[in-house]
């Protein structure tokens, strides 16, 4: 070790330009895959937060087809139950359908969601997104809407909107809603055509007193999601008289077990099954932020092999030398294979400890955006935010890649030291 090190300052430019091809390397790398995973984590964190929520009772078939005839009932002793179930911290009961939403002569089909105002406030901060009017009180027969919305129907707060569409077993839906208020969501999709009403309002419209479209459940812990899930289950069973489960079906890559799991009337889902194509989407971008690592570690890989080819060759007749001193050849391998260990290794952890604050410091204080990449940003869905996330993964998977991309260069001065011809190099 301590030749080695010696070693590494005899030559501080070589030494530093391998090092700084490292740390660069790492320093890209932990940023890129801590954003990549910052603003993932996010944008499922707000569809479980507004939503979807980590677990779901739909009736039996809605999820398949989703319209009014297979929306489920449920009384507000059983809802009051699953309050009860620990890890559960949100229990948000649904109506949502669709209608044509009508101001004078302006007309537009939008998704009208019943909730309670109460817990949609505790589940999705809805009250916040407020930016003109009163928020909806439990027994209120009023609705809010999404600002682009107001702006195409150009109604404003206290104008009358009639909404038509369909009830429940065919029946047509009509009714007029006053505005109470406006709000601002998160996505441009969602503000244009989202209205927001209270559960018995919205049950009223489609004439389904204690019918629901679905239950969102917010946890508390996530990794006892399955453990949740059974209670969930068990308790419909006990108080609904459910008959015996269906056999479960395999959710994505393993997360969570029985995600299509079915009652004989209703069906209990995991997150992990409802936002498949989101975490499908997740996956592939994954893959990709993976291949670009891959490339630009292989081009590293190629220029600590170029200096390490320098280097040896370099250092041909100091290898002689030592050897005819009487220095073993594995010695002396093995204290050359150190040296470059050392300089990737210090590389990576110059790296690490650059990186470390600045992806703690963004992913407490993410990066606002604004102009048109913010606007590029929101019509996809995306909140405008450069969220970055620490994860002791990231960090350890940088230096076990500089550690294995070390070894594998390492492979070219141990072969030339253990097969060096002395008689040749005099």
């Amino acid at each position: 070790m301590k030749l080695s090190w010696r070693n590494i300052w005899r030559n501080r430019r070589r030494t530093i330009v391998t090092m700084a091809s490292v740390f660069f390397a790492v320093f890209f790398c932990v940023i890129y895959s801590s954003f990549e995973r910052g603003t993932w984590g996010r944008m499922i964190e707000n569809m479980l937060n507004t939503q979807a929520g980590h677990i779901q009772i739909h009736g039996k078939g809605f999820w398949e087809e989703k319209f009014v005839d297979n929306f489920m009932f449920m009384n507000s002793a059983t809802i009051a139950e699953l309050e009860r179930i620990d890890n559960i911290t949100n229990v948000s009961p649904r109506v949502e359908t669709f209608a044509m939403a009508s101001f004078e002569t302006v007309s537009k089909g939008i998704a009208v969601i019943g909730v309670s105002p109460e817990r949609e406030a505790a589940k999705s901060n809805l009250p916040n997104r407020l930016v003109k009017g009163n928020y909806l009180s439990e027994t209120d027969d009023g609705i809010l809407i999404g600002e682009g919305l107001s702006n195409f129907l150009n109604a404003d707060v206290g104008d009358t909107i009639a909404l038509i569409g369909q009830g429940f077993q065919g029946a047509s839906a009509a009714q007029l809603f006053v505005i109470r208020g406006i709000v601002k969501l998160m996505t441009i999709e969602m503000d244009n055509s989202i209205a927001y009403t209270t559960l018995s309002a919205a049950q009223q419209f489609i004439d389904m007193p204690d019918g629901y479209s679905g239950i969102l459940i917010s946890i508390r812990n996530n990794n006892r999601l399955n453990e949740t899930m059974d209670a969930v289950r068990s308790t419909l069973t006990r108080l609904c008289g459910l008959g015996p489960q269906y056999p479960s079906s395999r959710g994505i890559a393993g997360q969570a077990r029985n995600d299509d799991n079915n009652t004989e009337n209703h069906e209990v889902l995991s997150w992990h099954y409802t936002i498949k194509s989101l975490l499908q989407t997740s996956e592939s971008n994954r893959a990709f932020l993976i291949l670009i690592m891959g490339i630009l570690y292989m081009i590293v890989g190629f220029g600590i092999l170029g200096t390490v080819i320098m280097m040896t060759n370099e250092r041909i007749r100091e290898f002689t030398v030592m050897i005819s001193l009487g220095m073993s050849r594995m010695r002396l391998a093995t204290t050359v294979a150190l040296e470059l260990l050392i300089k990737s290794l210090i590389g990576a952890m110059l790296a690490i400890v650059v990186t470390l604050p600045m992806t703690f410091w963004f992913s407490v204080h993410p990066i606002q955006l604004s102009g048109e990449l913010a606007d590029t940003l929101v019509q996809f869905g995306i909140e405008p935010l450069l969220p970055l996330v620490v994860d002791p993964s990231i960090f350890i998977n940088q230096v076990v890649t500089i550690i294995v991309i070390s070894l594998f260069t390492i492979i070219y001065p141990v072969r030339k030291i253990l097969k060096l011809n002395l008689n040749k190099n005099k």
